[in-house]
């Protein structure tokens, strides 16, 4: 690698600020890993940088705005400079090109270099093999020096055991690099931060296949320590945090399967740090590490859960604690595990405060084909807790199940009733069958004396419930179009139900569909934001369709001209409206 090299990677302003950058002394942590290498460069924030020496040049990532669309930044110029500076910098093997006539040549160098490498390497080998024993002894270390894998293998060909050759300092320090930022990370950060984990954590992963598996387990232990640590510091919106640590217990699962950790110790390794944990890091630690565990690891993992379970204060009703939650898990994934569904019941029913509980071990008991069962927790709820749909629901279906369908229509009819829904009136309406007339005029009634939009007692305009708008929804459900446009009309509904009235109603009453489509424009064009106006401008190009069909156009695009009159300081609206191709 070169000056020039890097010069060649970066436009010419980046390069002269990854230059002063590097003058400046702001790169540190600067870690050499064969032909890569990772720092962490002060901007205006610290970033993080990683360079990689390829056939056809030198690329770089960093975590910066600039970086993040894939440019080669001032960071990574300052890095790649403070590399070049270090004892470890490569050697420059081959020019950079740039552009797509020299990419192209790189290209075929690549396929040349592929159908000679062979031939190379035979010339390597008869060359070294004439060498002198202390010039290669000399070779080798100064190549193991930067490549403790390698290291690490020719300790193990001198008699040092596997477990003690491995050198893990320079990834525990790639692993801290990598997910202790400093700083918070936000979300248009996130993503960056999680892939220079993920990379790290490759690379742990990698030392399992080589022969390797007690440092990848520690490493792996060690990197969802810093997770824990670094929760409160990222944003998690994308759920990068939870893969991060699914990676990392993935890779201690499989470095526990290629070795033989002693089993007491990995046992309570386990179970302290899920007790402990604010993550969930080895929640599902049984059945994962069963095999692995063995008897003897089950034995001491067991009396560990028991222990934490049983000192647990009573359960109140609404006690949703993190510990509990965790401890509660644990022991019902290991009675699970153990004795199947009555041994997980056993744990379920020592604490039932709600008609969740109940509703937990009907569900396994149904999965498990004992609806008469399920039946007597499911009785038994409805009748101890407050009235909970689910639990009827439930009941409803173990009812059909064992022959039982006029209760199960009760149950279902309750449910609508109490909270009349068009998924509610379909449940009814399917396990009814033939004897639905009875149960639909009942629930059109009620629904037809609900509050019209608007008045006092009426939902909020954008709930579910306003107007009439379930009524609407059971009549679309129906396809009764007609019936839900007059229940619209009548009392009310979300606006888009209208929509979906409109636009079923277009072809045979395009003059209802254009007064829908237009009064949603305007909804949307006082939001004042263009993706509002993309919406309007969609909605208006409907709207004069359906003047089309029906022989109103001139009318269509007058009021177009008047929209546009009336919103005339609205220039992105304007854009929008020209972009749907409306007048």
């Amino acid at each position: 690698m070169s000056e020039p090299m890097v010069s060649a990677a970066a436009d010419p302003g980046s390069f002269q600020r990854g230059r002063d950058y590097y003058l400046a002394g702001r790169v540190r942590e600067l870690t050499v890993d064969g032909v890569a290498v990772s720092a962490i460069v002060d901007g205006g924030r610290a970033y993080r940088v990683r360079l990689d020496l390829t056939p056809v040049g030198l690329e770089g990532r960093c975590n910066c705005p600039f970086g993040a669309e894939g440019f080669f930044c001032k960071h990574c110029v300052a890095a790649a400079l403070a590399w070049l500076d270090s004892a470890g910098a490569p050697v420059d093997a081959s020019p950079v090109s740039n552009g797509t006539a020299d990419r192209k040549q790189n290209a075929g160098r690549s396929k040349a270099g592929a159908k000679s490498r062979g031939g190379r390497d035979r010339r390597l080998r008869n060359f070294l093999l004439r060498q002198e024993g202390p010039w290669l002894v000399e070779e080798l270390l100064r190549a193991a020096g930067n490549d403790p894998l390698l290291r690490a293998r020719l300790e193990v060909a001198a008699g040092v055991d596997a477990g003690e050759a491995f050198d893990d300092a320079h990834l525990r320090s790639r692993l801290e690099q990598a997910i202790d930022a400093g700083y918070y990370v936000d979300y248009r950060e996130a993503g960056e931060y999680f892939w220079a984990v993920d990379e790290v954590l490759t690379e742990v992963a990698k030392l399992v296949g080589e022969g390797f598996p007690d440092a990848a387990r520690g490493l792996a232990a060690y990197a969802l320590e810093l997770l824990e640590a670094a929760a409160g510091m990222v944003d998690d919106s994308d759920g990068g945090l939870r893969l991060a640590i699914e990676r990392a217990e993935g890779i201690h699962l499989d470095a526990c399967s290629a070795s033989a950790p002693d089993p007491v110790t990995l046992a309570e390794f386990l179970a302290e740090r899920a007790l402990r944990s604010d993550c969930e890091v080895f929640l599902t630690a049984v059945p994962d590490y069963v095999a692995v565990l063995g008897p003897t690891g089950m034995a001491r993992y067991r009396e560990l859960v028991q222990d934490a379970w049983n000192s647990l204060p009573p359960k109140q009703a609404g006690d949703h604690g993190g510990h509990r939650f965790v401890v509660t898990y644990l022991m019902e994934r290991l009675a699970e595990c153990e004795g199947g569904t009555d041994a997980l019941i056993d744990v379920l029913s020592r604490d039932i405060t709600g008609a969740y509980d109940i509703l937990r071990i009907a569900e396994r008991l149904h999965e498990d084909g004992r609806d008469t069962e399920a039946l007597e927790w499911l009785d038994r709820g409805l009748s101890d807790f407050p009235p909970d749909p689910r639990l009827r629901a439930l009941a409803a279906e173990c009812r059909v199940n064992t022959g039982d369908r006029a209760t199960a229509q009760g149950l279902l009819w309750d449910n609508f009733a109490e909270r009349p829904s068009v998924d509610a009136y379909i449940a009814l309406r399917k396990v009814a069958g033939k004897r639905f007339a009875r149960w639909r005029d009942r629930a059109l009634s009620v629904l037809r004396a609900r509050p019209a939009a608007g008045q006092r007692d009426d939902h909020p305009p954008f709930s579910d419930g306003y107007g009439h708008s379930t009524l609407v929804e059971v009549l679309l459900w129906e396809r009764d179009v007609d019936s839900a446009w007059d229940a619209a009309v009548t009392g009310g509904c979300r606006i888009e139900l209208w929509l979906q009235l409109a636009r079923a109603r277009a072809e045979g009453h395009p003059g209802d569909a254009i007064q829908v489509f237009r009064a949603a424009a305007d909804l949307e064009i006082e939001k004042k934001d263009r993706r509002s106006y993309q919406e309007a401008a969609g909605l208006l190009v409907e709207a004069r369709a359906a003047a089309e069909r029906s022989g109103h156009v001139d009318e269509s695009d007058a009021h177009l001209r008047a929209l546009r009159t009336t919103h005339k300081a609205k220039r992105a609206l304007r854009e929008e409206l020209d972009r749907a191709g409306l007048p």
